[in-house]
Parts: C-alpha cells; sequence; structure tokens
C-alpha cells in the first residue's frame, strides 16, 4: 500500500471512529447500540469494527466515507441486525430448522449484486457480514414469505393526505373511534386523493401470482387486525396515508398456486414483511446516536426523518381477529 493509499485509509478509519463515538442521548446502555425485546444484539464497539472492517475491503463503503455517508452505512447495519434478530425469532416460533449445505447452495443466489438489483446501498450492507450470515437469514425469510403469500385476507380503509401533521391527527381520531373511520377519512384535510373505504383483499381478489406476492411484501397488511398506521407515501407522488386494518382473516391461495414458483427474492421480500406484527410485540430500541426505529418500513431512520416516522396505535374498539 502506497503512503497517500494509507493515508486515506486511516483518515476514513478515523472518520468511522468519529462517527460511532458521537454523542447518545435518551435512556439505556450507551454502549449498546441495539436492543430487541430483551436482547442486546449488538455493542456500539461492533457495529465500529463493522465499518472498519467494511472500509478496509469495500470500495462502495469507501466512496461512502469520501461522501461524508457513514452516518448512513451505520443505520444500514444497525437495521440489518434488527432484521437478523427479528427474522431468527420469526423462523424459531415457526419452527423452521436451515440445512447447512442448503444455506451454502443458497450463496450465490441470495447474496451479491443480484440480491440487491436496483438498491447499491443494500450491497454495501451486506458486506458489513459474512456471506454465508446473509445466505442464511435471507433464506429463513424465503422461508416465511413462501408459507405467507395468498394466506390471509383483509378489509380496510385508507386516507391520502399531503401534510404528515394531518395524518397523524387523523390516526388518532381513527385510533379512538374506529366506527367513524370512514367519516374521519372522508372529512379530513388536504387529501391528495379520494380515500379507499370498506374495502376488501384477499386471494380471491387477485388476478395474477404477482399481486398475491404483492399483497404479502406489504408491510401494512402484515400488521395485527386494529391497527391504524400514518406513515409517508413512498414513489413520486408523495405525500401520507392514514390505514386501518380492520379485519383480517385466514384464506387459501387460488387454486394452482405454487409458493415455489415464485422468485427466492420476492419470497424473501414477502418473509420480511411477516415481521412486522413480530416488530410490534417485540421493542426493537436502536441506540439514538444511530437514529429512530420505524416500526413500519423496518428500518433505522435518521434524526431529520424521525420526525415524519410513522407511527402505529391499536384502535380502541374493532373487529380484531
Amino acid at each position: 500500500m502506497t503512503t497517500a493509499a494509507m493515508r486515506r485509509s486511516i483518515g476514513m478509519i478515523a472518520a468511522t471512529a468519529l462517527l460511532v463515538a458521537g454523542c447518545s442521548a435518551g435512556q439505556g446502555d450507551p454502549k449498546v447500540a441495539l436492543t430487541v425485546g430483551d436482547v442486546k444484539v449488538s455493542t456500539v464497539e461492533q457495529v465500529q469494527q463493522r465499518l472498519n472492517e467494511l472500509l478496509a475491503t469495500n470500495q462502495a463503503a469507501q466512496d461512502q466515507a469520501r461522501q461524508r455517508k457513514l452516518d448512513v452505512v451505520s443505520r444500514g447495519i444497525v437495521t440489518q441486525e434488527a432484521l437478523n434478530q427479528l427474522t431468527k425469532q420469526a423462523a424459531e416460533r415457526a419452527g423452521i430448522r436451515l440445512d447447512e449445505q442448503l444455506v451454502e447452495q443458497s450463496i450465490p443466489v441470495l447474496t451479491g449484486p443480484q440480491a440487491t438489483q436496483g438498491d447499491p446501498f443494500q450491497a454495501v450492507v451486506d458486506a458489513a457480514f459474512p456471506a454465508k450470515e446473509v445466505a442464511r437469514y435471507r433464506l429463513m425469510l424465503v422461508e416465511l414469505g413462501g408459507r405467507a403469500i395468498g394466506r390471509s385476507s383483509f378489509e380496510y380503509d385508507v386516507a391520502f393526505l399531503e401534510n404528515f401533521a394531518d395524518a397523524q391527527k387523523l390516526a388518532k381520531q381513527v385510533a379512538d373511534d374506529p366506527a367513524r373511520s370512514a367519516q374521519l377519512m372522508q372529512a379530513a384535510p388536504n387529501p391528495v386523493r379520494d380515500p379507499i373505504l370498506n374495502a376488501k383483499q384477499g386471494p380471491a381478489d387477485a388476478e395474477s401470482p404477482d399481486q398475491l406476492v404483492s399483497l404479502a411484501t406489504s408491510p401494512l397488511f402484515n400488521l395485527p387486525a386494529g391497527s391504524v398506521v400514518s406513515t409517508r407515501l413512498t414513489g413520486e407522488q408523495g405525500g401520507y396515508i392514514v390505514f386501518y386494518l380492520k379485519s383480517r382473516q385466514a384464506a387459501q391461495p387460488p387454486a394452482g398456486f405454487d409458493a415455489s414458483s415464485v422468485q427466492p427474492l420476492q419470497l424473501a421480500q414477502a418473509g420480511q414483511a411477516q415481521l412486522v406484527g413480530l416488530a410490534q410485540q417485540t421493542k426493537v430500541e436502536p441506540n439514538p446516536r444511530f437514529g429512530t426505529w420505524d416500526p413500519v418500513n423496518l428500518k433505522v431512520v435518521s434524526g431529520e426523518e424521525a420526525s415524519v416516522v410513522s407511527t402505529v396505535q391499536p384502535a380502541k374498539t374493532s373487529r380484531q381477529q
């Protein structure tokens, strides 16, 4: 390594150390990076070690360092640790046991660029973990997703609003008086489109396997029945939604549907969506220096994003099932 290259490496590692050593606010052990339920998943020192190793070996991570975006990488690492812990718990509850040979065989499919198409940042985060570990957790998600697609039907209301403050207010009103959900959503200020009320969705309504997969991969449809959500809309349209999941029932996939025909990475996405309900039962607490947990999108968000972080609250009276 040349002297100049060594200096760059030392500089990046120093930047990492400064990032991780930043001030921590709030309660809890300042040395703990992440707690999920009663499990202390990682320490700040362990997150720093992952960052240092990543910077020493990964060009994309070095690019992030030059752009002063190591905080984004650290949040991604803590997010992945949270997802891994939730995945482990969900797999244990479902009785999923993986064959180590199958895990090894899955590495080429479930890791690397082909597993993160459209999301180069996830490739950087993946590189902070051993490939076999990444494959193991994704394979658990594949199993969870395969068991979930086409297995539930739902009834819901949803409003589309321009302002987050309006969305928060409406979500609280619906949670306090769910019987008036339709009336409240119709009267909500600054809508960006008409609300969808008393909607029903299930396997029988799907026109294609892709629609079944889309339903299973939505975090909103994997919340406990009776949940009222306010969250940011993704895509170019922007705005916010208030979503009230009025009921959820067991269902059967359409005749002829075979979950094994779905691409493994799509199954993994469906599996990850299954973690949303578990995350409501199991408190996820990142160290405040890394950010705030978003309970719908299942990720650690920055302080700026925390001002519009998703909220989930139970309706006071609902037809929960």
